[in-house]
């Protein structure tokens, strides 16, 4: 489908018409909890999307081409941050630089607080892919393209998450948004919102079904968790939602985007051309996106956001709770699997899994989970990589996350089982009973059963690679990977 036809359809124009006249109207409370992005926590009333801008908050850093280090955090500091790796990557790319192109996409990934691309930007870098990658696929994400959305197919889109649609969006000039888990959350409640009202005027054809991501802790990122009536936005990593789906939801997301700024006046302040006012746009959904409480009119009891419910997929709704598996007994039959030459990737280990240990098709599938994109991306992987990981210790956790730096806390819910190892570690001391009811207190687990699974991967993931003793105990290299990350204060 291409923009005119999209647009055409009844449910999107009735959605763009809603959003231009809800939207300067709309009251919002926006909650945050302390974090490292949100130093001093947040707890204002705002009316008005526009009036959300102006409490914009990311406080972040990165180091730029010099090795100095910008740090932002309101809407002016970030907007003056993002135009310098813009112009870094746009840059390196237009002198296909694959070296200064890594540079710049990964300092993106610091500025935007997530990892779980890294190894796949230093495959690409490896090959001698990374430039051409992002080139080939600029003109299919830019908002200003005739092209077809299913030219975002498997060919051309081999990947995408949290931190590649921060680059693609910075690579375009036309405006296209950076769409993770809570844009797609605040675009999924607004819809949610928007269909609610229309009642009887409904559009007969249901076109929009906004994608979003599980947070990590207790917020609601899933409009069935403010209202059992709304539709539950399909889950990023599950069934519903491939990553040519999430690569094909950033253009129509910034299609809406446009043509609702088309009709309004928003974002108008220092002469700004409608990619900007297309990114204060964004930047307004990521700070509603948080907790979608934000939206009701009475604050959600937190007993129940922490009953979210899983959706079909399977896909957790918050916390720390890892797809159930076996790491110390699955890893080295990968590399079994890897010997017979077969296609490397975890459909093709599914199969091979079922096939020679009897497994079911569930558990196959669960048993791959540390394997898969947002956690070590382990498939394709070249030997000396997998030989490494296999090795296990710290060598073998650095070639599992492509990086030797310590462990940053990351803004998505990704690479799960090392955040069960750190979890495992902070509880160490901790009698078996006060550790469950901590980690529920939290929002790392819903349940005692989910307590358990988490705390069971972690141990496996900790000791395979040195972070934890024998008997899972925080190591020396433990405390060197970890520092102070998910310390209570």
């Amino acid at each position: 489908m291409k923009r005119d036809d999209f647009l055409k359809q009844d449910d999107v124009r009735g959605f763009i018409d809603w959003l231009a006249a809800e939207l300067p109207v709309k009251p919002f409370h926006l909650k945050m909890a302390r974090s490292r992005f949100v130093p001093g926590g947040l707890d204002v009333q705002a009316t008005g999307l526009e009036a959300v801008l102006g409490h914009y908050v990311w406080s972040t850093r990165w180091t730029d081409a010099q090795g100095k280090a910008v740090v932002s955090g309101n809407w002016h500091e970030t907007r003056a941050s993002l135009a310098v790796l813009r112009n870094w990557l746009k840059t390196a790319i237009a002198r296909q630089d694959e070296d200064q192109a890594l540079a710049a996409c990964l300092a993106i990934l610091e500025w935007g607080g997530v990892r779980g691309a890294v190894v796949f930007l230093k495959r690409l870098h490896a090959q001698g892919r990374l430039v051409t990658y992002f080139t080939r696929l600029a003109p299919l994400m830019s908002l200003d393209s005739d092209a077809s959305l299913d030219a975002l197919d498997t060919d051309s889109v081999e990947r995408f998450d949290a931190g590649l649609t921060k680059i693609h969006a910075l690579f375009d000039d036309s405006g296209s948004p950076i769409y993770d888990s809570r844009v797609g959350a605040a675009m999924a409640m607004l819809y949610a919102q928007c269909r609610s009202q229309a009642g009887k005027k409904l559009a007969k054809k249901h076109w929009l079904a906004f994608p979003s991501g599980a947070a990590r802790g207790k917020q609601i990122r899933n409009p069935k968790g403010i209202d059992s009536g709304f539709a539950g936005a399909p889950q990023f990593f599950g069934k519903a939602v491939s990553c040519q789906d999430w690569a094909q939801w950033q253009v129509r997301l910034g299609w809406i985007l446009r043509a609702v700024l088309e009709q309004c006046d928003w974002f108008k302040a220092d002469s700004a051309d409608m990619a900007a006012r297309c990114h204060a746009f964004e930047a307004c959904l990521f700070m509603l996106g948080y907790d979608l409480r934000c939206f009701a009119a009475t604050r959600v009891p937190e007993a129940v956001a922490v009953a979210a419910p899983v959706e079909e997929d399977e896909v957790p709704q918050f916390g720390w709770v890892p797809t159930g598996c076996s790491f110390e007994k699955v890893l080295p039959l990968y590399a079994q699997f890897r010997r017979g030459k077969e296609k490397d990737d975890l459909a093709t280990f599914a199969q091979w899994y079922i096939r020679t240990q009897g497994a079911a098709l569930k558990t196959a599938y669960a048993y791959c989970f540390p394997y898969s994109e947002s956690e070590f991306d382990l498939f394709g992987s070249n030997e000396e990589r997998l030989n490494d990981v296999l090795a296990g210790g710290k060598s073998g956790l650095y070639a599992a996350v492509a990086s030797t730096q310590p462990f940053v806390e990351s803004a998505e819910r990704e690479q799960i089982c090392l955040v069960d190892a750190l979890l495992v570690g902070r509880t160490a001391d901790m009698p078996a009973p006060v550790r469950t009811a901590w980690l529920l207190k939290k929002g790392y687990a819903g349940t005692k059963s989910a307590a358990g699974t988490l705390m069971t991967v972690g141990r496996q993931v900790g000791r395979h690679f040195g972070l934890l003793d024998k008997d899972n105990r925080p190591t020396a290299f433990y405390h060197e990977y970890f520092g102070d990350c998910m310390r209570e204060p």
